[in-house]
């Protein structure tokens, strides 16, 4: 029954992914957060925020205990149990992708055909900048996601970094990129389905 329900959650998304969608074809640029630093400075904040609020939600809700080491979310004392590593672990790049979603898409879910504002932005290049900070220097850390994902499903750190880094990619296309073509952004949600279904059925 549970690899039914995975096939079909798979279905479904593959043939959402499918459905046609339009590209914008202008990208954003760096040079248009110079009129705007200030909204561009505080998209980004928001985005390390939302990151760390997923981890915080997540694992708030399964009932450990949260708290704070440095800029990041911590459970002291926490025996996970079950699941539970994976899904608190990777709840910040769950986050960030949903966020991203909801920046680089209009109201009916369709990809935006022009670039996002400079807030907009700004979430968005959180999100790159967290993705590449865990393929380069957060990738070791046996505090970090990466680690917790590791310890939670007996995968090499660099086999989920690089999965970590698929979704990153292709919205570091979106987001930047001119004339993208109209599979980026269906590959794009159709790895962050998958990924998050993986999570939740693991």
């Amino acid at each position: 029954m549970l690899s039914l329900t995975r096939y079909s959650c798979f279905l479904a998304l593959l043939v959402y992914a499918l459905l046609p969608m339009n590209a914008y074809g202008e990208g954003w640029s760096f040079d248009d957060a110079r009129p705007e630093p200030g909204s561009f400075a505080l998209g980004l904040l928001s985005g390390l925020a939302i990151h760390e609020a997923g981890h915080y939600v997540v694992a708030h809700s399964k009932g450990y205990k949260v708290s704070h080491g440095g800029l990041s979310i911590v459970y002291p004392d926490a025996v996970f149990r079950g699941t539970d590593q994976l899904k608190v672990a990777s709840a910040g790049f769950q986050t960030q992708w949903l966020m991203t979603e909801l920046v680089l898409r209009d109201r009916n879910g369709k990809e935006i055909k022009t670039p996002p504002g400079n807030f907009g932005a700004g979430m968005v290049c959180a999100h790159l900048g967290i993705t590449l900070a865990y393929l380069t220097v957060l990738k070791n850390n046996s505090q970090g996601d990466i680690a917790g994902m590791t310890q939670a499903t007996g995968r090499s750190k660099t086999q989920l970094s690089l999965a970590m880094a698929i979704p990153g990619i292709l919205d570091a296309w979106r987001l930047l990129g001119n004339d993208v073509p109209e599979w980026v952004p269906q590959v794009s949600l159709l790895s962050k389905g998958i990924g998050i279904a993986k999570i939740w059925t693991y």
